[in-house]
Parts: structure tokens; sequence; C-alpha cells
């Protein structure tokens, strides 16, 4: 079994968060689910979960994004460390 990916988060990303779960209490359980995915198989070898890797972005800009209901959730992988840029309603997502 391979260790577990460490997930890593920027300022704008909890400041999204935080603003989401204001609004939105229960999404709470979606995003643990989204976090507990991305530790467990970040580049859903297993198909398990709606994980894209975007076109045309560089290192550092949320290449890959795994969805939960509207929301979107962009990342990237760096070794065994897995960084989280944003998470914003779908319509503000791209």
């Amino acid at each position: 079994m391979l260790p577990a990916y460490r997930t890593l988060t920027t300022p704008a990303f909890e400041r999204e968060t935080r603003k989401i779960l204001r609004r939105n209490a229960r999404f709470l359980g979606m995003l643990e689910k989204m976090l507990t995915a991305l530790k467990d198989d970040p580049y859903n070898r297993s198909r398990k979960h709606d994980i894209k890797k975007l076109a045309g972005l560089k290192p550092g800009e949320g290449q890959r994004r795994i969805r939960a209901g509207d929301y979107r959730l962009r990342y990237d992988i760096f070794g065994h460390d897995v960084v989280l840029y944003a998470l914003r309603h779908r319509k503000e997502a791209y």
C-alpha cells in the first residue's frame, strides 16, 4: 500500500472554504470526502472520483480538479504533497 499524500492549502483556498461553509454548512461532509479522496488517490488511478486534469495550465495554477456537487476544487501534486489552490462554485471555477 502506498503512503497517503499530504494536503497543503493556500490562504486563498482557506478563505474561499470559510466563505462557502458560512453559507452552506452541509458542504462540510462533501469537503471531507474530497480531501480523503485526494489523500488516498490524487491521480484517480482507481477511477472512483470525478477528477480531471485541466489543459493549458502550468504547475502552481491548479492543474487538476475534483468535483463535488456544484463545487470544484483545483489542486496540483508535487511529490507526495497535494496543494489545494481554489474551491469555487462551478460558474466561477475556470
